[in-house]
């Protein structure tokens, strides 16, 4: 049975309407065949008739309780559990992110980097003072995700890295979340570029890693079925195009929590939480 450690990023529960097959008692008429007794006349030694009694097999009815199988719509609980990456997992989707960004780039897409210095040269709907500052941040947080990729990892638990990776980690989140806020006023502009379509790849990469629901035995098993990330990512495709019942509850929850997660790093429970909250309550 998985044990609910740091080992997992959040967990929460989605209650769906379901139609589900149970046993229920029924009282019913059953016809049974049993052992009756029946009272006869017969002729006696003497001529006269007697009468007696014998026991025969005669069916009959009678009020029995029986299983029968109802289905009935009622609320299914389904926890859903996002791990925390392993030290591996990590690499694998450092290495989506290189290998989409320079897909990206032989197709002709700009990196920001590429776009800002353009604008920058050229004037344009960002102040050059906005463009230099993003263009060096972009650069910062490439140098330190490979930093952070290079660490021979012995703990795969965040709270178990040494001094200096928790704060190459930190450092990582803190740039993370700066540059998002400048990004917003420029998202129109910014969307369409090598990074933020690696930057998705990714973040679809870890939904289909690291999302599993707990079973009835209390052990987690992968939501999307699959060996590797095609795999999966085909899965994903099917349930979408069958229109999934459990899908479409959980999907916006899970690309919330996964962007949320990839852009924070050291969130803490209390903000998934919160964040849970605002969803459910339409102000998010």
């Amino acid at each position: 049975m998985y044990t609910k450690t740091n080992k997992e990023i959040y967990r929460f529960k989605i209650f769906l309407d379901q139609e589900v097959e149970k046993e229920v008692d029924v009282e019913k008429n059953v016809e049974v065949e049993k052992d009756v007794e029946v009272e006869k006349t017969r002729k006696g030694e003497d001529g006269k008739s007697e009468k007696y009694t014998e026991t025969v097999k005669k069916k009959v009815k009678e009020k029995q309780i029986v299983k029968e199988k109802r289905t009935t719509k009622e609320k299914v609980e389904t926890t859903f559990v996002i791990k925390q990456p392993t030290r591996r997992q990590m690499e694998e989707a450092d290495m989506e992110f290189s290998i989409e960004m320079s897909k990206c780039v032989k197709e002709g897409i700009l990196t920001k980097a590429m776009l800002l210095n353009k604008y920058t040269d050229a004037g344009g709907i960002m102040s050059e003072e906005d463009a230099k500052a993003l263009s060096k941040m972009y650069g910062e947080l490439a140098e330190l995700q490979t930093k952070f990729t290079n660490f021979k990892l012995k703990e795969q638990d965040p709270e178990k890295f040494t001094e200096k990776q928790k704060e190459v980690y930190k450092d990582i989140a803190d740039l993370r979340r700066t540059i998002a806020t400048i990004e917003t006023n420029y998202s129109s502009l910014l969307n369409h570029t090598a990074d933020t379509r690696a930057q998705n790849k990714v973040i679809s990469w870890y939904l289909l890693s690291l999302t599993n629901i707990e079973d009835k035995d209390g052990d987690l098993v992968s939501f999307f079925k699959g060996e590797d990330y095609e795999q999966k990512k085909e899965n994903l495709y099917r349930l979408e195009e069958e229109e999934n019942d459990l899908l479409g509850a959980v999907y916006d929850k899970l690309m919330a929590f996964i962007s949320f997660w990839y852009f924070s790093v050291s969130a803490a429970e209390e903000d998934f939480q919160e964040l849970e909250k605002d969803m459910d309550e339409g102000d998010f």
